[in-house]
């Protein structure tokens, strides 16, 4: 982290926890923002000196009003800016003269309307002066410990544990309104505006420290350095709602890597690799914002209890789909959980107390639960019943969860009307996390399982690899020569020498030398390739030709293509053919391609007619390490097909041997194909390489 940065953060203290706070624009026209701001200060009860600052006012809400904040006769920690944008400049040259080292900008009317100059001429005097400076153009922030609600939103937020950060104000405060309602309590509430100084790096890292923050949730649009955030140092868990999954650039792409990145691919992978979560709804985001609040399991075994056998066995198939594994022994079960349940009741796992079980048989069957070791996680499910009060129940199940001492995970999931929303507040009041949809809960619990796989995930330094001379050396040549992309021998030649496995190959400019090429090396049987800079895609002139078996048919079908290629193309000049042993085995794809915020991305998945059809592909920014190119491998949906699944098999050693080789040309080239990259139980072969440079 750069010095600067490092500053900015732990200037934020004042921010956040500021010992008096100025509101410049500060009015006494409810209508007005600067009316809004300031009252949401004094009604939400902030206890440091509170500054009005309006030239024409002297006094509003009871408080002394300044014309500038040069007349303040006091120290000010922190200023909100509400005033039009011609004059913000000038106020936060004020801030600078009064050493205010911490700002928050209401006012719009800069980069999001194209005025990037005049937003790029606060950034520098923030920089230049160390303020840490959050928007211009947001509605402001809450932070539940200081009492502070420097905001134009509502007045109230239930006090939590969550750090809510939004790059959409709107979306921020209407969900503050929301978190009221099913009584979700937040730390802060940030609203990011156009993030010309302050951007989620900075408020992870800070939040890092903060002893009132457990967990951090970002509504997130894009990022503005994608560099610059891939450096983001994570302490708590971090939940991320991204939206959009923009394409841009695909429809350009000259090959498979750049036409299946796409942004949203890419944010996933930075998400993945820097030990975000994310989530795709934003109540499953809060859903899993409030389980990571919850102690961590101490293993796996998952035990549901519910009143309902259709409820129950949709938490089933939820935790196979999410990979939550239930608690397995018929026998223990039936000993411990006979007693919670009428005699047609199930002990199996999802433990079925009935419609009929009432109130007190949730309670013995949580208690129990609660109590045994081998239950190391605990879902409860409730569907609304006519015999059975959801509130009497909800308090039952805290009663018993509380009396234990919270010692593990617990989740509940409540279907039914008005009765089970209020039990669902119950629960939230009491920080068990509770939702209205089965799917919301696992996916909670899910959450809290990914955390505790990110913590265990050893601290890795990884460094930029180094091209090795030589595979440079053959890259600027071309460069100079005016080429935009190598031949495939050349990109064979240079993804071998940093390391890249290949098959055996050659290159030939007459059907002697093929031969001779062939025969040197036992290549047969071979596929054939012709070599031309002005063919792309070689199949579509009768440049490809498949199974060779020996010298005679190599001459043969070396002197066929020469003929056939002329014809399709008349005017490419023909540089030979490539040669390269065929082999079998399952096909993937690997590439790299820059994207336009991260930087080179690396990409692993299934190849050949896998790669058009389903699309199955992961990447990772580099640099990464081994263990995050293992995490890569494993991470594609068709994994089993990687394991052996139906003779299918793959070495997976070769394949990591392969993502971290092409990372050494990374930095020097646009994009890089291989595809397919052929994989079998003895190995995996490059046997087909593109680098566009």
């Amino acid at each position: 982290m750069s010095e600067d940065i490092a500053i900015k953060i732990q200037n934020l203290e004042k921010v956040f926890n500021p010992r008096s706070v100025a509101i410049v624009g500060a009015s006494s026209e409810p209508a007005k923002v600067g009316y809004q701001i300031l009252n949401n200060v004094v009604q939400n009860g902030y206890k440091g000196k509170i500054y009005p600052i309006n030239r024409k006012a002297t006094e509003i809400l009871g408080l002394p009003c300044f014309p500038s904040l040069l007349e303040v006769p006091g120290d000010i920690d922190f200023a909100v800016i509400a005033v039009p944008a011609p004059l913000v400049e000038g106020v936060l040259k004020e801030c600078v003269q009064k050493n205010v080292k911490g700002t928050v900008i209401i006012t719009s009317g800069f980069s999001e309307i194209g005025k990037v100059k005049e937003e790029q001429v606060l950034k520098d005097i923030a920089d230049k002066n160390n303020i840490a400076l959050l928007g211009p153009n947001t509605f402001g922030f809450v932070y539940s410990p200081a009492k502070l609600n420097a905001s134009f939103g509502p007045t109230e937020v239930l006090p939590g544990k969550i750090a809510f950060v939004s790059q959409s104000g709107a979306l921020a405060i209407s969900l503050m309104g929301w978190t009221m309602m099913e009584k979700i309590g937040l730390a802060a509430v940030v609203s990011l505006g156009n993030k010309v100084d302050i951007g989620e790096k900075e408020l992870i890292e800070y939040f890092n420290d903060d002893p009132n923050v457990s967990v951090i949730l970002i509504y997130m649009e894009g990022i503005k350095d994608g560099r610059k955030f891939m450096s983001t140092k994570i302490k708590k868990p971090v939940v991320i709602l991204k939206s959009g999954s923009s394409q841009r650039g695909a429809q350009a792409a000259a090959s498979h890597t750049g036409s299946l990145s796409g942004s949203d691919k890419i944010y996933s992978a930075v998400f993945n690799q820097l030990g975000m979560m994310r989530a795709k709804t934003f109540t499953q985001a809060f859903g899993a914002a409030c389980t990571l609040s919850l102690p961590m399991p101490k293993g796996e075994d998952t035990l549901i209890i519910t009143n309902g056998g259709g409820i129950g066995v949709s938490a089933t198939d939820e935790c196979e789909d999410f990979g939550i594994k239930l608690l397995e022994d018929p026998a223990w079960l039936e000993e411990k959980f006979r007693q919670t349940m009428p005699e047609f009741g199930s002990t199996k796992n999802p433990i079925d107390v009935t419609g009929g079980g009432g109130c007190e048989s949730y309670r013995k069957a949580v208690r129990i639960a609660l109590g045994e070791d081998k239950v190391k996680a605990l879902v409860v499910l409730y569907c609304e019943t006519a015999v059975t009060d959801p509130v009497q129940v909800a308090k039952a199940i805290v009663e018993e969860y509380i009396a234990a001492g919270r010692n593990k995970p617990l989740v509940v999931a409540m279907v039914g009307g008005e009765r089970s929303r209020q039990a669902i507040q119950t629960f939230n009041e009491s920080q068990i996390p509770a939702m209205t949809e089965v799917r919301e809960a696992i996916s909670g619990l899910k959450a809290l399982y990914n955390w505790q796989e990110i913590v265990s995930r050893p601290k890795e330094n990884v460094p930029v690899p180094a091209i090795p001379a030589k595979a440079l050396e053959i890259i600027e040549a071309i460069r100079k020569e005016g080429r935009t992309f190598l031949l495939e021998h050349e990109s064979r030649q240079v993804l071998e020498i940093c390391g890249v496995p290949m098959p055996k190959w050659g290159f030939a400019t007459t059907a002697e030398e093929a031969v001779k090429v062939a025969e040197a090396v036992q290549m047969y049987p071979i596929a054939m390739k012709i070599a031309s800079v002005d063919i792309i895609h070689k199949s579509d002139v009768g440049g490809v030709i498949l199974n060779i078996k020996n010298a005679e048919e190599l001459k043969a079908r070396f002197a066929q293509m020469m003929e056939t290629v002329k014809r399709n193309a008349p005017k490419a000049e023909l540089l030979g053919v490539n040669l390269c042993q065929m082999v079998d085995g399952l096909q993937c794809i690997v590439g790299m391609n820059k994207d336009p915020q991260f930087g080179p991305a690396v990409m692993f998945g299934l190849g050949g007619i896998f790669v058009e059809v389903l699309k199955d592909v992961s990447f990772r920014i580099v640099p990464f390490s081994e263990t995050e190119a293992q995490r890569l491998v494993g991470e594609i949906k068709a994994k089993k097909l990687l394991d052996g699944y139906r003779g299918q098999g793959a070495h997976k050693e070769s394949i990591i041997k392969t993502l971290m080789a092409i990372q050494k040309i990374a930095q020097h080239v646009k994009e890089v194909d291989i595809n397919p990259l052929i994989t079998n139980k003895d190995g995996s072969y490059a046997v087909d390489a593109r680098i566009i440079i």
